[in-house]
């Protein structure tokens, strides 16, 4: 047996956010029509001693109206408004969360630099998560400096090429020298705006983005991990190993 409306109305409201006795409040007031505390207390299973901190809380949310009078009456404000008003107050939220989780990046950044600013930072990173992956792959053509030689094969242009073509377009826009290789038949799957060169192979390559002849990220698309390294010795030789066998 399916849903009856109230329930349906209820799993809707917490999918969004709003608690169990938030949503059968709301649920009782759009279905049933202005009430009371006492009667929404009633009609929604609420208890009493809760209905007007959860109205309370109903109201900053944008999903109840409050009618003055003797005795006050609460009614529901029609959905399409209700959660426009909702959305609002969650943009707001995420954004004073945004902005302080950017003064916290801040922060730490400033702390590091003190901490290790006469040490060079070099060596092997393995990249498991593919938030970092993205991350990573991001920041490092952002900080191109002159120039970054990426390779491609189809199953890395699937998952991180709307990461990453847009990165190399706005490096490519500040000056960054910007060479793309990838099997021929990709050619027509990869559309990169600027000044780009886009070199076609003969056979398939591995997926590898190499950065001002520093740092090398070689992916592995299938399990969504990559082998970051930051050792110039080391990536100007796999450079040469990538222009030796795909550009001859």
């Amino acid at each position: 047996m399916g849903m009856d409306a109230k329930e349906k109305i209820i799993s809707l409201l917490r999918s969004i956010g709003l608690n169990q006795y938030e949503a059968q409040a709301y649920a009782s007031l759009l279905l049933y029509g202005s009430a009371t505390a006492g009667e929404l207390s009633s009609r929604a299973g609420v208890p009493r001693p809760r209905v007007y901190d959860i109205i309370n809380r109903l109201e900053k949310k944008g999903f109840v109206f409050v009618e003055p009078g003797r005795p006050v009456k609460y009614r529901a404000v029609p959905p399409r408004e209700a959660i426009e008003a909702y959305l609002r107050m969650k943009q707001e939220e995420f954004n004073k969360e945004y902005e302080r989780i950017r003064a916290v990046a801040e922060q730490l950044e400033r702390a590091r630099e003190t901490k290790r600013r006469d040490e060079k930072e070099s060596g092997v990173w393995v990249l498991n998560s593919e938030n970092i992956l993205r991350t990573s792959i991001e920041n490092a053509v952002s900080n191109a400096e002159r120039s970054v030689i990426v390779t491609l094969n189809p199953e890395f242009i699937d998952e991180y090429g709307n990461t990453l073509f847009p990165a190399l377009e706005a490096a490519a826009n500040k000056g960054v020298g910007v060479t793309v290789l990838l099997p021929r038949d990709l050619r027509g799957a990869v559309t990169v705006a600027g000044d780009v060169e886009v070199i076609e192979t003969e056979g398939e390559v591995p997926p590898t983005i190499i950065v001002d002849d520093k740092k090398a990220i070689m992916a592995i698309p299938g399990d969504r991990k990559a082998i970051m390294v930051d050792h110039p010795m080391f990536t100007r030789s796999l450079k040469s190993m990538i222009e030796r066998n795909m550009l001859l």
